[in-house]
């Protein structure tokens, strides 16, 4: 059932045409459930700016990963062009034929609700010709036609009435097989450059690129990256500061899962190109990800006992507040560290007391360790305070000094103890995508990666060289009561 706008007449087309989410509502009400996040607004601001000039050539490149909406986006962009812009022919290109016309047909069908109608008037009237790769029609005093083919396809009859396509959407016009192969690539990108783009209005013409990148090197998306004549807006489905591109869409632990499905089957790179939009991801860290030491738990380790363990808290706690802190527990087997649970947040100094000591209780290890460096020397203060106010025995607060080996230096080192067959890093099944996601985008030439959770990883072994007495002789943790008589549970009220 279409929805009332709710407004006047005016009030709705000047809504329509400065807020998205406004248009969006507007125009289809029917699967219009969540708002937009910030990125589409700042997509769709670069792509209404460059709609409503009239003369030039302007190249817009923009990589959005699959599931996120971006081919809806990319159709209520046009229905806008329709009603706010003087633009009077639009090409769709797809892949095939038969999806361009399905874009225009959801085009047209946004064009025909009920809401547009009532608001806009009735552009059904003025049809000229309807086919399901062309409709001709006039709308508020100009001439409109809107085509669709298939990549490849014959151009000629484009020029209709000397009016060439003023604005050329080329929607996931690469096919990831067409990417991989040499040949294919080639003629794509050729027809593209060669064909498409010389069919254009030479006074003005937007050109609209919308892709994902593929892990291949005949990538259009990869190509038009790093080419200057483009303006290129790619974004991945998680975003810098971790959180999701679009939450209420899709969370960050059904992304990371589909990482997971990936790497397992050994293609990580699939994950991280198409999902990612990042054609350099892992190849900085020169890491093998289907080689990383994963410790099963489910295998037979009855004759294989932890010879103890500790909890690392994040060594580089002199961040920005917004930044993301880990915490780690390692448990020791056959004097090889194995990385079991992961607390990743943006804890305050409190919760970071409470978070580690709960990881040590559940692990049942000696030791919570922190960076012997002045920032958490106060730290070190509060944890030790904390045990004695919970009344727990058995659990200590160490510390463990960087002794000037620069921090990239270390995590490099553990890199390669995470795919080494001796004197091995382990990490299990359950923090292995988080692991592999910081690995991934680990550059040894920069000084601010996001590695907290490789930091974790390169003070593994220094802190078992340092503390092997005490970390290998495993105390239960208790508590007190009152007579000092020790409890038979921990249970902590945090």
């Amino acid at each position: 059932m279409e929805q009332d706008v709710g407004v006047t007449r005016d009030e709705a087309i000047y809504a329509a045409k400065e807020d998205l989410n406004f248009f969006g509502a507007l125009s289809i009400p029917e699967v219009f459930r969540f708002l937009f996040p910030p990125v589409f607004l700042a997509i769709w601001q670069l792509l209404t700016s460059h709609a409503t000039e009239d003369r030039g050539q302007k190249k817009l490149a923009i990589g959005l990963p699959r599931g996120f909406g971006k081919t809806i986006l990319l159709k209520l962009f046009v229905v806008w062009v329709i009603l706010f812009t003087n633009r009077r022919f639009i090409l769709i290109v797809c892949n095939t034929a038969a999806l361009a016309e399905n874009f225009i047909t959801d085009v047209s069908d946004i064009m025909s609700s009920m809401n547009i109608l009532r608001v806009f008037g009735d552009w059904r009237l003025s049809l000229e010709k309807d086919t399901l790769e062309l409709k001709k029609f006039s709308f508020r005093g100009r001439n409109i036609t809107l085509a669709g083919l298939g990549s490849g396809s014959s151009l000629r009859g484009l020029n209709i009435k000397l009016v060439r396509p003023d604005l050329i959407i080329m929607d996931d016009m690469q096919s990831k097989e067409e990417a991989e192969s040499e040949v294919e690539s080639k003629k794509s990108l050729s027809w593209m450059l060669g064909t498409l783009m010389k069919a254009n209005d030479k006074t003005r013409c937007l050109f609209v690129f919308l892709g994902n990148m593929y892990p291949y090197a005949g990538s259009i998306l990869k190509k038009l990256k790093t080419n200057p004549a483009w303006t290129s807006f790619i974004c991945g489905a998680i975003l810098e500061d971790g959180e999701s591109l679009w939450p209420e869409l899709r969370s960050v632990t059904d992304i990371m899962a589909e990482l997971e499905d990936d790497e397992s089957m050994g293609h990580p790179e699939i994950f991280y190109s198409e999902v990612m939009n990042d054609d350099v991801a892992g190849s900085k860290s020169g890491v093998d990800f289907t080689k990383i030491n994963i410790w099963d738990a489910d295998r037979d380790v009855s004759h294989i006992y932890p010879q103890g363990g500790y909890v690392l808290i994040d060594p580089s706690l002199a961040k920005k507040k917004s930044d993301e802190l880990a915490i780690g527990g390692f448990l020791i087997y056959d004097s090889e560290p194995v990385l079991t649970k992961l607390q990743v947040g943006k804890f305050n100094p409190g919760q970071t007391v409470d978070e580690s000591i709960k990881m040590a209780a559940s692990l049942g290890v000696r030791a919570i360790i922190v960076e012997a460096v002045a920032y958490q020397a106060s730290l070190c203060y509060w944890l030790q305070l904390r045990i004695t106010q919970l009344g727990l025995t058995g659990l200590n607060v160490l510390e463990i000094n960087p002794q000037g080996q620069a921090k990239n230096s270390r995590i490099v080192v553990a890199l390669k103890q995470l795919t080494a067959t001796k004197e091995r890093i382990w990490i299990t099944k359950a923090v292995r995508s988080l692991v592999i996601h910081q690995i991934t985008y680990f550059d040894p030439l920069k000084p601010n990666n996001k590695d907290d959770i490789l930091d974790l990883l390169g003070y593994s072994y220094p802190i078992i060289e340092t503390h092997r007495n005490y970390l290998t002789m495993f105390n239960d943790i208790t508590t007190e009561d009152e007579t000092g008589t020790p409890q038979d549970e921990l249970e902590l009220d945090f």
